[in-house]
């Protein structure tokens, strides 16, 4: 796991609220609650490779340096990406070593990567200099590269009682690139979980998974013989939040959490090479299928589904938003809704879904049986959300309806406040923001400031009132969806909802720019991707967030208190997600089949980051 730390911050920063202590409260064991799912639903290839051993050490510098002794400052600059590989003696075999910190490596200078400044001095020097004295010589003459110094590198990462203990040292030390597998947390109760709603026929058959390719081009043969979609449905990308007091009075009483779950038939589940082996029809139908539904389930305390309590949702067909996934041409469009994830915010929760850009709505739950009112808590007299939009054809409405289950059964039931708004801060191409409230710092009984975290690196957020919306004209829709000026216009009806934009407070913030991680993993090292190498996306999506946590709880140690900053109270830390980029070289027959094993394009990293609980959120 990559671990990103937004804490460290040369600018003074605001002072913080009183109340910021008990931030989100109501949501901090359910977001460790989903970083345990993320982890092993969403990342099922890093949880085969799960290991059981705590990792907590008591200062970054046991994190990043090792003891071990250099042997690879005499290399030559032509065998820089040859360096042998320096191991712990350990057997775990947790990380590979560098007498060069990571911090150079991921570095920048003047719009430059400092390892491809590095490489340029290392060969002009014509083998004058190695490799560590030409990184000791651009850490000392560069600014931007000066965590090419190893002493540099080593006060950027150290407790600042770290120079006593590094003064003493009479033999190198090297920088730690940690395996992903070995730089995640340990987990805490852990759960695997599924939806029992789904029909067993809609699952696919184990004896399948060896040869899964000819498993999906007989499930696109039998959906073009019947005009459908694939009909086989998985769950993954999963949310989860605690469930308000205020809404558990309709629930069972043993009801603690709520979980949410993408369900359709897209996936990327088996190895790269079975995806790329498919015809490209075959290929479109798995990854553009119009079917994604949204799967709710209830859960007690020790995270175990409540039998009876989830169900599975089709909310597009009875919202009258679904649409085709190809046009007249026959290109593929993304469906109407893709990923559905949940937050509470003031003791309600929300339903975020990544459509053309993110919209929200706020929920209700009854549990059949439960309820001062039967016929009231179980939404008896509340119409059907298909009704509802079959009456209203601008699709625009504001009383509550109640949404009809796929699968399932009747225990649970879902229902909808309104119709959705629209977050359009972050552009065509939002998805997966997180939504979090930041308590009133002067008045601590009114209800939190909403925030929207549009981007995590670089940070943007933006304050916005999710029940209130502006009405705009589809001509607006329609400069948001291409750029302004353009003639091009269409007819779906999911635009009827981009109409309705969310109320926004102010101007979207922006923090400086993310500080390095706190530790680096094998990516990172000389001999996989330094530099403008580097595998995976800078932009992070978000995964869960928001949770306060202490100082002392995320163990900052006093590198990031010698500013004296009030944020040594309280920091929100979220879970974020990124993948490997796709290169043009995963083709290429020259290109050794080992460094494409090392990045494959369809993988995914998780990390965790942390800002401040208060604007600019830095």
């Amino acid at each position: 796991m990559k671990d990103q730390q937004n804490a460290s911050s040369g600018q003074t920063l605001p002072k913080k609220s009183r109340n910021l202590k008990n931030c989100l409260r109501q949501n901090a064991n359910a977001a460790i609650g989903t970083a345990i799912i993320l982890v092993l639903c969403i990342h099922w290839h890093m949880a085969i490779l799960h290991t059981t051993q705590e990792f907590q050490p008591h200062d970054l510098f046991l994190s990043s340096f090792s003891s071990s002794s250099s042997s690879s400052s005499s290399r030559s600059p032509k065998k820089i990406r040859s360096l042998q590989r320096q191991r712990q003696t350990s057997s775990r075999d947790d990380y590979i070593l560098s007498p060069i910190c990571g911090g150079c490596f991921r570095s920048n200078f003047d719009h430059r990567s400092c390892y491809t400044i590095l490489q340029r001095n290392l060969i002009q020097s014509k083998g004058e200099l190695t490799l560590l004295d030409a990184a000791k010589k651009l850490g000392e003459e560069s600014e931007g590269c000066k965590l090419c110094d190893p002493v540099q590198c080593w006060k950027h990462y150290f407790n600042n009682n770290t120079d006593n203990y590094a003064s003493k040292q009479k033999h190198q030390h090297q920088s730690k690139y940690w395996k992903f597998d070995k730089a995640s947390p340990k987990y805490t109760n852990p759960q695997t979980l599924l939806l029992p709603s789904i029909p067993s026929e809609l699952r696919i058959p184990p004896s399948r998974f060896n040869d899964i390719g000819a498993y999906f081009q007989k499930k696109y043969e039998l959906s073009l013989a019947t005009n459908s979609s694939m009909d086989y449905l998985v769950e993954y990308n999963p949310g989860l939040v605690v469930i308000p007091p205020k809404m558990k009075q309709n629930l069972p009483p043993n009801a603690a959490y709520l979980l949410s779950l993408r369900v359709t038939p897209a996936n990327n589940c088996f190895t790269t090479q079975v995806y790329a082996n498919l015809p490209k029809d075959v290929w479109n139908s798995v990854y553009y299928t119009a079917t994604n539904h949204l799967g709710l389930a209830l859960l007690d305390e020790s995270y175990q589904m409540l039998p009876g309590y989830d169900v599975v949702v089709e909310i597009d067909v009875q919202l009258s938003l679904k649409r085709s996934t190809s046009t007249k041409a026959g290109d593929s469009v993304s469906p109407t809704f893709m990923d559905y994830r949940i937050f509470v915010l003031n003791n309600e929760i929300y339903l975020h879904v990544n459509a053309d850009t993110v919209i929200v709505n706020r929920l209700m739950l009854r549990g059949k049986g439960f309820g001062d009112d039967d016929d009231a808590a179980y939404l008896r007299t509340t119409d059907t959300c298909a009704k509802v939009a079959s009456e209203n054809k601008d699709l625009n409405w504001e009383t509550p309806c109640r949404l009809d289950n796929l699968y399932g059964g009747d225990n649970l039931q879902i229902g909808l406040m309104r119709q959705f708004n629209t977050i359009w801060s972050g552009g065509i191409l939002g998805k997966n923001y997180a939504l979090f409230g930041v308590p009133n710092a002067t008045h601590p009984n009114e209800p939190d400031s909403i925030y929207a975290e549009l981007d995590i690196f670089p940070h943007h957020v933006q304050q916005i009132l999710p029940e209130e919306y502006h009405q705009l004209s589809k001509r607006d829709v329609f400069n948001f969806i291409w750029k302004p000026g353009s003639r091009k216009q269409r007819r779906m009806n999911i635009d009827l909802v981009n109409m309705r934009r969310v109320k926004e407070v102010g101007n979207t913030t922006e923090s400086g720019n993310a500080p390095l991680p706190s530790f680096l993993t094998a990516d990172a090292h000389p001999e996989w991707f330094p530099g403008e190498d580097a595998p995976f996306k800078e932009s992070a999506h978000g995964g869960a967030c928001c949770v306060s946590f202490s100082a002392e709880e995320l163990n900052l140690g006093d590198r990031t208190m010698k500013s004296k900053s009030q944020h040594r109270e309280s920091l929100l830390v979220g879970i974020g997600h990124t993948k490997v980029i796709w290169k043009p070289w995963y083709s290429r027959k020259n290109v050794a089949q080992e460094r494409k094993d090392r990045v494959p394009h369809t993988h995914y990293v998780t990390l965790f980051y942390a800002f401040d609980p208060y604007p600019p959120f830095q």
